[in-house]
């Protein structure tokens, strides 16, 4: 199966529980593998017949930091649902979202979610 990788994308904003978390600006860091149909593209050499790495990550972005969501697997989601709904050519994708230097003890704390489209769309109703 083709995949596109998106590694490190990184994703300043508001992001945590706590108050003071609220109050400051934090960084993510997103490694997205999206599994899409990359045959076209491989053959025609156009732009347009794959997904636009940089409209990918614009998108992750966007939503994460418009929504400044209290959870990294809320953040996860919102990345999940955008991407779905913008590209319909997408089968699948997994997300890993890290937390750096937020644990003293440890570099960075995250979390991986992965969905294909017809689990996706079956669980949110669409």
């Amino acid at each position: 199966m083709d995949v596109i990788i998106i590694e490190g994308l990184k994703v300043d904003t508001v992001v945590g529980c706590f108050n003071w978390e609220r109050q400051i600006i934090q960084p993510l860091m997103l490694d997205l593998t999206i599994h899409n149909d990359l045959s076209h593209a491989a053959y025609s050499d156009e732009l347009e017949d794959t997904l636009n790495y940089a409209q990918l990550c614009e998108l992750a972005a966007q939503v994460i930091q418009e929504a400044k969501p209290k959870l990294i697997e809320h953040a996860a989601q919102l990345v999940l649902e955008c991407l779905f709904t913008t590209f319909p050519s997408i089968e699948s994708i997994s997300i890993t979202i890290r937390k750096p230097a937020i644990i003293a003890q440890a570099n960075a704390v995250g979390i991986r979610l992965e969905r294909n489209r017809n689990n996706f769309c079956a669980r949110t109703g669409e």
